[in-house]
């Protein structure tokens, strides 16, 4: 079985050690785990695993006495039940942080990268910039040039960033291109690193107001009532308006200036009584 380092779903590492311990041992069941981990009923373990049930701090203990986890796994693991749980962006964003600090843990080497990338606003405008922005060393002219303007150092650390982590490279000539001309977050990056950029991309939108006149952008907001299969449809038109315009984006041989594209699609209501969760 993976180690608890492997996981960043807690959910995930108490039904993987359940399907092993199961397989090695019949009789280790939900209701063996319950009389040892110290709830009432085992259907709960179920709920637990389901995501119906979340557990206390104090239960995480317990269960990674269960697990005979050492010190060190205990830690990752507590840490992994506060990300999980978590209720924010804030906690969620501070507890990730709190297990990549573990050098075990294979968030380090399958996320970190994706994380940093999406960390500040201005790296991905950074790397955009290179397709039509000439540039060397001149950090100040680069730093001006974004709008809002960022410091000098910020675009030095932006370079940094980008070239380290192989999102750019310096040509013969001394001057940084992309290394390739499109990057779009796929499903397997970490939520909370895109979460983190859209939150960063929202506050500039509201920001572009005071800062563009009407004709340099395009905000809009509409509030419509539909059922969830045509929510779907909308969905997927969305996600295909957005392939379109990557592809217009790729083909486009001489670009000027850099646009950043919002899209956002949330609930004004709650769910009907109907639909709740029970």
């Amino acid at each position: 079985m993976k180690t608890i380092f492997d996981y960043t779903d807690y959910r995930l590492f108490l039904a993987d050690y359940y399907t092993e311990k199961r397989a090695q041992n019949p009789g280790f069941s939900y209701r063996f785990i319950a009389q040892h981990v110290g709830f009432k009923s085992a259907g709960h373990f179920t709920k637990i695993i389901q995501g119906k049930a979340n557990i206390s701090i104090e239960l995480a203990l317990r269960f990674a006495g269960f697990f005979k986890l050492n010190k060190k796994q205990t830690g990752y693991f507590q840490a992994l039940v506060l990300y999980n749980q978590a209720k924010n962006h804030s906690d969620k964003r501070r507890y990730f942080k709190k297990l990549m600090s573990f050098k075990e843990a294979k968030i380090v080497t399958v996320n970190a990268s994706q994380y940093e990338l999406y960390e500040k606003w201005y790296y991905t405008v950074v790397r955009e910039m290179l397709a039509f922005f000439p540039f060397k060393d001149n950090f100040g002219e680069l730093a001006a040039t974004i709008a809002p303007p960022i410091t000098e150092n910020e675009a030095r650390k932006a370079i940094d960033v980008l070239e380290r982590l192989g999102f750019i490279t310096k040509d013969d000539s001394g001057y940084y291109r992309q290394v390739d001309p499109l990057i779009m977050a796929g499903r397997e990056n970490s939520f909370l690193a895109i979460d983190n950029f859209i939150m960063n991309n929202l506050d500039l939108a509201r920001r572009s107001i005071d800062n563009f006149s009407k004709d340099e952008r395009k905000l809009s907001a509409t509030t419509i009532t539909v059922s969830k299969e045509t929510y779907e449809k909308i969905i997927k038109e969305l996600r295909e308006f957005r392939e379109h315009i990557l592809n217009m984006a790729q083909q486009d041989k001489n670009p000027d200036r850099s646009y950043q594209f919002n899209f956002q699609v949330f609930p004004v209501t709650k769910k009907p009584a109907s639909e709740e969760t029970p």
